[in-house]
Parts: C-alpha cells; structure tokens; sequence
C-alpha cells in the first residue's frame, strides 16, 4: 500500500561532487540545504548577504557581490543606535558601524571570489512579496521592525521577476560562463502575508522559474517546495510554529537533493562524513574521562586520514 504522493524528480544533465564550488543565495531554505553542504565538507558559500527573501533582493546581492561593491558609510542607515544595510539581512547589524562595515564588505570580496569559478550557483526564492522603502523606491531585504507606514508592499509581477533574475543570470554568465543554475522555491508558508496572498506569491514564483528555466540552458529547477506540500503534508515535518520544515524534513529534502545531483562516489563520501561527524557530536556521560579523551584523538585520527585521501575536502 503507498500511502504517500511520490514526486518524480527530473533527470538532471550534471552532478555535484566535493571538488565543486557551490554558492547558494536566497531563504532560510537556502541555508538548510546550505548547511548540510557544509556538514559534508562541501566547498561551498551561503547567503553571503544573509537570509533574502524576495527575488529583488538576492539579484541586489548577486550584482553587488559581481561588481565586488565597497559599502561605506552612507550606505548604511541607522535606528535606535543600530547600523545596518537594507540591502541585507539583520545579522550584519550592529551598534559598531565600523565593524558593520568591515562584516559587509569581507563577505562581499568572498562571494565575488566564488562567483568567478563556481561550479553551481542555487536560487532559492521564499515570496514575491516586496516592500518599498517610500523614500527611495528602494526594495529593502528587510525592515528591520520599522513603522509599516515608511513602506509600500507589493507583489511582484511574472515578468518583474524573469527581467530581474534574468539580468543577474546574464551578468553572472559574463564573467563565467559555464555555471550551472538551480532554482528552487522555499517551502516555508509566508503566512502574515495571508493564506491566499501566499498562495499568489508562490504560484507567481512557479511562472516566472517556468519561464526563466525555459529561456537559460544550463538552468534547471529542483522541486523542494513540491516535495514538502506532496510527499511530507503532514504537520509532523513541521517545526512549531507550523510554517518552517522540521529537522527530519530537511534532512529528507536533502536526501532527494543528493539523489538528483549526487553520484555513487558522492554518495559513499558523504556516508562516511555523516558517521564522522555522529562520532564527533557524541554526547559523552564525563567528558573529561581518559576513555573520552582517547575517543576525541581516535576521531581527530579518522578525520585527518580522511582529508589525506579526499584533500579537497574542506572544513578540516
């Protein structure tokens, strides 16, 4: 008996291996998956702007990070004796604009290093709702709790979206021509905005990846969101708040991740990283026993063996 939707996951034309470089821009989803890329000693960058939501403003953060933009001081804006962009989310603020500053712009040097050689570069959109600072027109990443009278919320068309993820593409491609594309939508539900709002945001998100996916070779949509409103529409695979994925979901999602883009050798690798890392997260009754201590050097062991037989990896 299946008692489950199953999604059939499309034929990729490519893989994704330790030797590639990975940059991954976009939601709190993009983090997940992110996350576990790095848990597997993956080279890879995430969110070099932080947690973006809206498509306006990962291209912001693609064509800066492009350009290697230097933020200065009238970049920033100031509340309550808090420094920040809105250009990027809230954890590079802080009460040190210097310090702001210095975080913003070494992230951005980063990203523009990856942006030159990465092998694949993951989109991943949570809404196509947007909100206007009123002052300049400006779409802000966030609104850092300020009065909802200093902006404009608005839904993005289709072809706003396309034209501006399209651009990014274009300018991305430019400077290294052979990355590949993944696109994905968020499946966390943007309930504030409403039910049936968030319903317009990501079927507006579905048409406009349709279309973009269908206009750039080498750009290829993966289904998270299907996966988790089909196969996982249970509120077990949620978090509390009801909205975000549960750790089992990630850890599911990511699963079918590696079985689109992850080959045999890829997968063994990972077997062997994901029982490294149980042993280094073992939770010991004393932990400074001479039998722990011994446990820790035993795994120090295993992990340089490790990375004397894969160098490439990262996260030594």
């Amino acid at each position: 008996m299946n008692l489950q939707t199953q999604i059939k996951l499309p034929d990729y034309p490519f893989t994704i291996s330790h030797q590639d470089k990975v940059l991954s821009f976009g939601s709190c989803f993009s983090e997940n998956i992110g996350d576990k890329l790095k848990e597997h000693k993956f080279d890879v960058l995430v969110n070099p702007y932080g947690i973006l939501f809206n498509p306006i403003s990962v291209c912001t953060a693609i064509n800066e990070c492009l350009e290697n933009k230097s933020y200065l001081e009238a970049d920033l804006n100031n509340n309550k004796e808090i420094h920040f962009s809105f250009n990027h989310h809230s954890r590079f603020a802080g009460l040190n604009k210097a310090e702001v500053l210095e975080s913003i712009n070494s992230s951005i040097s980063q990203a523009n290093s990856y942006l030159s050689d990465a092998n694949v570069v993951v989109l991943t959109f949570g809404t196509a709702w947007v909100y206007r600072l009123k002052e300049t027109n400006q779409v802000v990443a966030n609104c850092y709790k300020l009065p909802n009278t200093l902006f404009n919320k608005e839904l993005l068309s289709i072809n706003e979206i396309v034209a501006e993820v399209s651009d990014s593409i274009n300018k991305l491609r430019s400077v290294n021509p052979s990355v590949k594309i993944i696109t994905t939508i968020s499946p966390v539900r943007h309930w504030k905005d409403g039910v049936v709002e968030n319903q317009h945001s990501k079927a507006t998100l579905h048409l406009a990846l349709k279309e973009l996916n269908e206009g750039f070779e080498d750009s290829y949509y993966f289904p998270s969101y299907e996966i988790m409103m089909d196969e996982l529409r249970d509120y077990r695979f949620y978090g509390d708040d009801m909205l975000h994925p549960s750790e089992l979901a990630i850890d599911y999602i990511w699963e079918k991740f590696g079985d689109s883009f992850f080959d045999t050798n890829t997968k063994e690798l990972n077997k062997r990283i994901s029982k490294l890392n149980k042993e280094k997260n073992h939770k010991p009754l004393n932990p400074e026993s001479a039998d722990f201590k011994k446990f820790q050097d035993q795994i120090m062991v295993k992990e340089k063996k490790l990375h004397i037989e894969f160098p490439f990896l990262k996260g030594r």
